[in-house]
């Protein structure tokens, strides 16, 4: 089972660090793996993840009449990326063994 197609943008994000990378390089990578369909709300997650403070725009340029836009995870993202990708850091292994009658 896949990731959604924009949290596996973060996840790509949150691996590349502090340089980013541009949507359009981002897209091409994605498309490897997923569809036309899967993708054609991303670019609208990208911004939204952008507003909510997740990503950071790094830089803006124009080509031919279209916004290009190369991102950057957040800072204050990086924990909870971190937390969702190695859930036994933050969890024990081991449960303690329970006793007594279970109700």
């Amino acid at each position: 089972m896949k990731p959604a197609p924009k949290m596996q943008a973060v996840m790509v994000l949150y691996h590349l660090g502090e340089d980013g990378l541009w949507e359009h390089h981002l897209f091409g990578a994605l498309r490897r793996h997923y569809g036309d369909a899967e993708l054609s709300g991303l670019r609208e997650d990208l911004i939204g993840l952008s507003t909510v403070g997740w990503l950071e725009v790094l830089e803006h340029r124009s080509h031919r009449g279209h916004l290009l836009r190369r991102y950057r995870l957040a800072a204050s993202a990086r924990r909870l990326v971190e937390y969702q990708l190695d859930l036994r850091r933050y969890l024990p292994v081991e449960l303690p063994a329970r006793t007594g009658n279970v109700a």
